[in-house]
């Protein structure tokens, strides 16, 4: 194991083509599946849990539905049966007494005049029988929040307080008991009379739902954030038992519901589904109540799965699937043990023929050494070379001009001559034509050396004196000759530039100019026989960082002889014609010194059309200085 270890990390780049797939395949697919098997798995816990919220829905709906109906009941048996005056109707009490013995949920059972005056009050505790409370008793309840919003209630409205603890005298009432008011007022001959409350026992309506499905706990949680029925007993009603505001846990889950009716969301406890249950909504829809008035009366319920019900499809098919999953990472790592040992088996194979031709390289070092002195001689002759051929070259026109300004001297003596012995026109006409002979003639032979000097000077461009800019090849190539942007195809030879549009490079615009101007002028002066028609083609295309160049003709091509020196200065095969054999010199110490590239030369042998092809190779980003 741990040779194929060192194994893989020395072949990591090369085993990474067969790796990577198998990476890739398991770090994908495998998160895939586990979370396709757990949300397979849980879609039967949310509907289950889904389930159970609609039957604690229906049983709240169905347990206030009835308590509202029961109040609007009452208000109607009051507005009917009733007194106005002080005297209690014996009928009333009977009414309410009766009322009150139809439910064992109904604590207390109230009729309150316009001033919140208790006229009638109905006791039933502990499952007493129910009780009228004498007058001595009753009490005043205007500045209840019942009473104050009910009271402007229009007929057959009703008000649902908030579920809470019963509050005794200030105190909150041990044991606890959870109670719900409700209240609607009572009209008579369209006359308001006051109201009726019901205070409802909400201790069954909560055991019951508590006990609907063991696998789920179903909790109840007001608008405020706080339990009513809560995972902690101990954190019900905190509100009215000491906690100034809800805790964490329950002010994150506060935040996840929002004003959603129903919903599902994740918090630090699980998953839960919920949903909002308003009082009465459905009385309301009915057109059974005129209105309601029950502001923070609006109840949570939610449901997650309990600790007991635990998923064993889940579990099994997310542990098949961990098993599934490291049996191919394991058969994934020992393939890969086994190509690195191969890898490792060839890198020691070619370490051997390494060390094998480790007396070959030093052969050819020493070879190398060798070419380096003889191409630095060979550069010191091709300098003599030079030197002699820019000798050579500017003897003849300034020799012309020694001769020619001889002459002039000699017509000037004799111009002085004649001039004393007396000057006749014919004399002065004669000289001025010799004089303005002899002119164009030194003139002439100056122009020749100016040009063969500058082209001299041509072969060593300084980079550092160059501005190096960006520059659109397919704008700036018919601008680098006059010739490439208009042609002149009367001599028979055709120009053909194939540059793409969005090819730009960084390099030195003039030098650039240069290298096809002087490829031009070689082709045309060299490539063609006269009255014979040719082509020339400039192709030009993007090779990852580097611009390939191919200058084409296909006109007589170069020997074998010549190819080999064809890039040497002074050497040319057309002097007779003008040439001085430093363009393509100028070429070549400009692609390769100035621009960063490489130039080569190929022209078939043999007696076929044969051609000449430039081949020349640029960086897109020309070298900032000259290499030495």
């Amino acid at each position: 194991m741990f040779p194929s270890l060192r194994a893989i990390y020395r072949h990591r780049r090369r085993l990474a083509i067969f790796v990577v797939p198998w990476v890739v395949g398991l770090g994908i697919g495998v998160p895939l599946l586990w979370h396709q098997i757990g949300a397979n798995a849980r879609e039967p816990q949310i509907r289950n849990r889904e389930e159970t919220l609609s039957q604690g829905y229906d049983i709240l709906s169905r347990a206030l539905d009835r308590l509202g109906r029961d109040a609007l009941f009452l208000a109607d048996l009051q507005s009917r049966f009733g007194e106005t005056t002080t005297r209690l109707a014996p009928l009333s009490a009977e009414i309410f007494q009766s009322f009150a013995a139809s439910s064992p949920d109904y604590d207390q059972v109230r009729w309150l005049d316009n001033d919140g005056n208790e006229r009638l009050r109905i006791n039933r505790r502990s499952g007493a029988e129910p009780v009228v409370v004498s007058s001595e008793q009753l009490q005043n309840k205007a500045d209840q929040p019942y009473f104050r919003d009910t009271i402007p209630l229009p007929l057959n409205g009703l008000y649902f307080s908030a579920l809470d603890l019963n509050i005794d005298n200030g105190v909150v009432e041990v044991p606890h008991l959870p109670t719900l008011r409700v209240a609607s007022p009572v009209f008579r001959n369209g006359t308001k009379q006051g109201i009726i409350v019901i205070n409802y026992r909400a201790t069954r309506l909560l055991e019951r739902l508590k006990r609907l499905d063991r696998s789920v706990e179903l909790y109840l949680m007001n608008q405020a954030g706080y339990w009513l029925q809560g995972q902690n007993a101990d954190a019900n009603w905190g509100w009215q038992l000491g906690a100034s505001t809800p805790g964490p846990a329950e002010a994150e889950m506060l935040r996840a519901i929002g004003n959603g009716d129903r919903g599902l969301f994740g918090s630090r406890g699980g998953v839960w589904n919920y949903r909002r249950f308003q009082p009465v909504a459905s009385l309301l829809a009915t057109g059974e109540v005129a209105e309601r008035r029950a502001a923070g009366a609006d109840l949570y319920l939610l449901a997650r799965d309990s600790a007991a019900a635990i998923n064993d499809q889940e579990t099994r098919g997310k542990l098949i699937l961990g098993a599934v999953a490291a049996i191919l990472a394991m058969v994934a790592l020992a393939v890969t043990g086994r190509l690195a040992n191969g890898m490792e088996a060839e890198a020691e194979w070619a370490r051997q023929m390494e060390d094998t031709n480790k007396t070959l390289r030093d052969t050819n070092e020493k070879l190398s050494v060798t070419q380096r002195e003889l191409a630095r001689a060979e550069r010191l002759s091709s300098l003599g070379l030079m030197v002699a051929g820019v000798a050579h070259e500017m003897n003849t026109p300034l020799g012309s001009a020694a001769l020619v300004l001889s002459k002039a001297a000699k017509d000037l003596r004799l111009f002085k001559e004649r001039l004393a012995a007396g000057l006749r026109r014919s004399d002065l006409d004669l000289y001025i034509a010799d004089s303005d002979v002899s002119l164009d003639l030194v003139r002439d032979a100056i122009h020749r050396c100016t040009a063969l000097v500058q082209r001299f000077k041509q072969v060593a461009v300084d980079r550092a004196t160059l501005e190096r800019r960006d520059i659109d090849l397919a704008a700036f190539i018919p601008d680098a000759d006059p010739r490439l942007r208009k042609w002149d195809a009367s001599a028979g030879i055709s120009l053909t530039v194939n540059v793409p549009d969005d090819l730009a490079i960084t390099t030195y615009p003039g030098p650039f100019a240069q290298i096809l101007s002087n490829l031009l002028n070689n082709s045309l002066l060299h490539a063609f026989d006269v009255g014979k028609p040719g082509m020339i083609i400039i192709d030009v295309r993007r090779m990852g960082e580097q611009v390939l160049i191919e200058f084409t003709d296909n006109g007589r091509g170069i020997n074998e002889t010549d190819i080999q020196k064809i890039f040497e200065p002074f050497f040319s095969t057309a002097r007779h014609s003008g040439g001085t054999g430093l363009g393509l010199h100028i070429v070549h110490q400009i692609v390769t010194e100035v621009l960063g590239g490489s130039i080569t030369v190929e022209s078939p042998p043999g007696d076929r059309a044969r051609g000449t092809r430039f081949i020349i190779r640029l960086p897109r980003v020309a070298p900032a200085r000259a290499e030495t």
